[in-house]
């Protein structure tokens, strides 16, 4: 990584079964490697982050994990899931201000209304 600073990594919480999945935010983007043999390593810039959404069910409440999909404009992933993310809530907020500040940024605004005159 180019003189970035890593805000979060982690991985899946799998019940004690390993994974070969691993998460990590960054204050440009979101990096997720998967796989032992073939590597794929998948990105999403953060200055696309569109919204984030978290589901967790009242188990995963009790556990403090749960699910975050980002919905983005990324032509690849527009919508992905983070699974099984520890400390989820936290990890949502942290993600949802990485991509406000990263906007800032980037001056990266989103049209959603044109009108015309």
């Amino acid at each position: 990584m180019l003189n970035e600073d890593v805000l979060w990594q982690g991985k899946p919480f799998n019940y004690g079964i390993p994974s070969f999945t691993r998460y990590q935010i960054t204050e440009r983007r979101v990096i997720v490697e998967r796989g032992i043999f073939t590597k794929r390593r998948e990105e999403i810039q953060l200055y696309r982050v569109r919204d984030i959404n978290l589901k967790r069910n009242l188990i995963e409440r009790m556990l403090k994990f749960g699910d975050i999909t980002i919905f983005s404009t990324d032509t690849t992933s527009p919508t992905y899931i983070l699974r099984n993310i520890r400390d989820s809530v936290r990890v949502s907020d942290l993600l949802g201000q990485a991509a406000e500040n990263a906007r800032l940024k980037y001056r990266a605004q989103e049209l959603t209304e044109v009108q015309v005159q």
